[in-house]
Order: C-alpha cells, then structure tokens, then sequence
C-alpha cells in the first residue's frame, strides 16, 4: 500500500469517526428514527474501515463478540430492528472515548507544557516526590484526558531521557491513571459501568474518590517498601522561572471543565454520557478564545482529526462488537440466568464473589481480553438485586477490576503507550504492577465492608 493510499484510508477513518459522533450528538437532542437508522449504518462503516486496520489481538476479539452477538440474537428470535440498533448500542461510548481527548488542545496551543514543565522541574528532586509528582500530574490530567494524559506528563518528567532516579517514573505514571478510573465522569470505564448498571455518577463517586486515595497510597506503599532498585536520591532543582499566572490560568480552566460536568451529573437529568462529549468537544473552543487565540483552532482541530482519531482504530472496532453482544444479551434472559448462577455458586460469600469478579477481570486482562470486555459483559449480565449486593459497590468492584487489570496486562492501549514511550516491552511496564495490582485486588474483595457501614 502506498503512502498516498494509507493516507487516504486514514483520513476516510477519522472523517467516519467524527460522523459516528456527531450523529449521536445530534440524536441524542433529536431522538430521531432517521438518526438511528443512521448511526447504526455508520456504525457499520466503522467495522468496514477498522478491522482490516486493527491490531491482530482486536481483530480476532472484535470478530468473536460479533459471532456470539449474532447468536444469541438468533437464538431469541430478534427482529430485524433490534439487530440494526444492536449495531450502534456502544455509539455513545465511542462517543466519549474519541472526543474527551480534545480537551488537551489547549493545553498544547495555550502554552500550557512551559509551565508543566518549570513545575516538574522544580518539585521532582527526592524519592517521594519521584513518584507522587507524576502520579498525581497523571491522576489529575488523566481525569480531564483520559489516555492522553500518558504521553503528556511521561514527555514532561523524562525529557527524552530515562535517568536511574527516574526508572520508575513509568510505574507511578501508571498507577495515578489507575487511580482516576475510579471516578472520574470522563473515564470510559465509570460510564460504561454506572450506565449498564444504572447508577448514578453522583451515587457512584462517593465510594469512588474513596478508592481513588486508597490507591494512589497503595501505589505510594509498594513504590517506597518493595521497590529497591530506585536509589534514595536528592536531584537538586532546576532553577526555571514559575509563571504563577498561567498556573492560576490552568488550574482555572482545568477546576471549571470537572466543575461543569459534576454540576450537570448532580444538579441535572443530563447523563454524564451526554454531557461529557459536548464540554469535551465545545470547552476548548471557549478557552482558546478566552486566550485571544481563535485563529489556532481550526488548525488544531484538523490536527486532532488526521493525528488523534485513527489511534483509536482497535478500540472503535472492540467497542462496536462488545455492545452489539451486549445489546444481544439484554434483549434475552441471559442476564437473569447469570445473575442467578453466580448468587447460587458464588453469592454464598459476598467477599468471595467481589474476589472473584475482580480476580477474573484482571486474570483475562493478562492473558489478552482487555477489561473493557469482561467490565461490560459483567455489567450487562449481572443483576445486584438478585445477588445482594448493592448497584453502587457492585460497580465499584467492577470499575476496580478494571482499574487493576488494565495496568498488568500487556495487551492493553495503556501499557502499550507506555511500552512505546519508555522503550520497554510492555511485559515489562506491566510486570511492574503485579504486586500492587494484586494488593488492590485484595482490598477490593473487601468492598462488602462498605456494605455493612452503609457507605
């Protein structure tokens, strides 16, 4: 294929990628038969122009749950309505995973990486700091970006080298991502969750932020007890000049953008999954202008358009098929059958059940199925009611498991940025929070204690 050609396919993924998004937007106002129909047959151009480009690994998965869709469809006698619908269930996940990304334009085009970077310079000078410092840069842009936040503070501490005191900069990065999977509204995984097991954000987070502090000291625990390989050292700060200003600035923007979406997720009937695609989509244009700076944001939009969009090929294309056998197993009994076998086998022990959705979560991870597969079919198939265990913490449990798994598994975009950043395998980058993943295994198998206290 030439390099004409791939551009081509490229530019035609991103341009069907925007398509997908902004018809769910607008359906999502409109709430238009027209608008289904056609969300589910771009839905479709999606597979089209995806699997032949994914991943092997996504490839394979993708094909799976589509067959085990069409199966369970079959089996149910669906029409031919449900099977179209079926075909856009996870329109508004996709929705979320390509757009909240955008929210680091400005970041890039207000001048935002200079001050970054002075403050990292300035605070990165001992053991602890080595790892709180890019734990919580990531924890709090990965809340905001997602994903996107890997890259961002990994290029702010390493500046393209990869010191001894810094050889662990990967694992804190890592598990301060890991931390804000569980709560933040901009997280694929707190929407997915909380909208299959009908939770509300505002419910959810309270226990949530709660695991969130857990982990980040968990992660911090391991860091300082059983890693030895980092040197207690004491780098002597660069001497950069802070602009106080524009860290106001940032903070400023940064506190407005979660402020929005946790005002609307408690004050209104909008669902975070409609709201938070919008602000991601709308909120950098307000700021950049609010900077004097209109004229960057066409160009920084293509930009997202032709370099952003394509990376999130597999996924699109994983997610099509997850919710196409999601939206299978919702229209038949099949979650009440589940719900049922796991009260009669495994509800005998509620701490042996949360163990053991969290344990399979992370186990299924390694070998190669990514936690968003297993997190939905849990979250589809389950029932909290008929297994005694409350909505809220039942998606804890779930969310956790993903929160764990996604960091040990060397299959998963996370490790693999990391892996591409730090010249790592990814076995390598997830090997290094095995032992911490498990530790949060085992404090999530607690997670029926929050029962008993009512919390």
């Amino acid at each position: 294929m030439n390099i004409n050609t791939s551009g081509l396919i490229t530019r035609t993924r991103s341009i069907v990628f925007a398509g997908l998004a902004m018809v769910y937007l607008l359906n999502t106002v409109l709430q238009n038969n027209f608008l289904n129909y056609t969300l589910s047959g771009i839905s479709v151009l999606c597979l089209l122009v995806c699997l032949p480009f994914a991943k092997g690994n996504a490839r394979v998965l993708t094909l799976i749950l589509l067959v085990a869709g069409a199966v369970v469809l079959t089996n149910s006698g669906a029409d031919s309505n449900l099977w179209i619908n079926s075909l856009s269930q996870n329109a508004n996940l996709i929705t979320l995973l390509i757009l909240v990304p955008a929210f680091g334009i400005p970041l890039r085009y207000g001048g935002y990486y200079e001050v970054l970077d002075a403050l990292v310079n300035k605070y990165m000078n001992n053991k602890h700091r080595i790892y709180w410092v890019p734990a919580l840069l990531c924890h709090f842009f990965g809340a905001l970006m997602n994903m996107g936040a890997i890259p961002v503070v990994y290029q702010l501490i390493i500046h393209g080298k990869l010191p001894q005191e810094f050889k662990k900069v990967p694992a804190a990065i890592l598990r301060g991502f890991s931390a804000s999977i569980f709560w933040s509204p901009n997280m694929i995984s707190v929407a997915l969750v909380t909208h299959y097991l009908q939770v509300s954000w505002a419910e959810f987070a309270r226990v949530g932020i709660f695991f969130t502090i857990l982990t980040l000291l968990v992660g911090w625990l391991v860091y300082i007890m059983f890693d030895k390989s980092t040197p207690d050292c004491h780098v002597p700060p660069i001497n950069q000049q802070l602009n106080g200003r524009k860290i106001a600035e940032l903070i400023f923007f940064c506190l407005a953008f979660l402020g929005s979406i946790i005002y609307i997720a408690t004050k209104t009937s909008i669902t975070v999954l409609h709201a938070v695609p919008v602000l991601a989509l709308v909120f950098p244009v307000l700021w950049l202008c609010s900077l004097r700076r209109a004229k960057s944001i066409l160009p920084a939009y293509l930009d997202y358009m032709e370099n952003t969009l394509p990376r999130f090929t597999s996924e699109v294309a994983i997610f099509i098929g997850a919710g196409f056998l999601t939206a299978a197993m919702l229209s038949s009994d099949y979650s009440d059958q589940v719900s049922l076998l796991f009260r009669d086998y495994l509800g005998v022990n509620l701490y042996f059940l949360c163990f053991f959705i969290v344990s399979s979560i992370v186990l299924l991870s390694v070998v190669g199925i990514t936690p968003m597969i297993t997190a939905m079919a849990y979250s589809a198939s389950l029932k909290p009611d008929l297994m005694g265990i409350s909505p809220h913490l039942l998606s804890l449990v779930i969310i956790g498991g993903w929160a764990a798994g996604v960091i040990v598994s060397p299959f998963t975009g996370v490790t693999l940025i990391m892996s591409s950043l730090s010249r790592q395998s990814s076995f390598e980058v997830a090997r290094s929070n095995w032992l911490f993943s498990l530790i949060m295994i085992l404090l999530l198998s607690a997670v029926p204690l929050l029962q008993i206290i009512n919390m």
